[in-house]
């Protein structure tokens, strides 16, 4: 179920997390020295769970160790407009070696590079989104 508020469509739980799936990259919100950081990620949907890589030891792993954060991703037009959003806001984990070869099993790769061996589980808890329709008619459901 979705409701249209003008040209924007706010999506549905199931819609969003099905956007989830459709790419790889995204950006963490994470709070740091008291201060916001956001920083983009490879990852994986791993059922109730997103999954990335950081350095260890890294702002993002620190910033990760049982804590809540937030997770978007988007795809927008240049000119805004049209396009889709969906955050996520939940609790992150650091995961031992041992969990670890689940996520690399299902393609997750780090742009960051080899020293990206720390791997980072946020649990879905909130997750929101909208698309944007440049004609102002929403479309249909994901």
């Amino acid at each position: 179920m979705y409701f249209v508020v003008g040209n924007v469509e706010v999506l549905s739980d199931v819609q969003c997390r099905a956007m989830l799936a459709t790419t790889r990259v995204g950006r963490v919100a994470v709070t740091t020295d008291a201060l916001p950081v956001i920083a983009p990620v490879n990852y994986v949907l791993d059922g109730n769970s997103i999954v990335f890589r950081t350095r260890p030891g890294g702002m993002l792993a620190r910033a990760c160790d049982n804590a809540v954060i937030a997770f978007g991703i988007d795809e927008l037009a240049a000119d805004g407009s049209h396009g889709w959003s969906v955050n996520v806001v939940g609790i992150a984990s650091l995961l031992a070696p041992s969990e670890q070869l689940r996520a690399l099993s299902r393609g997750l790769v780090s742009a960051a590079g080899d020293d990206a061996q720390q791997f980072v589980r946020l649990r879905i808890g909130v997750v929101t989104g909208r698309r944007i329709a440049s004609s102002g008619v929403a479309t249909s459901a994901v």
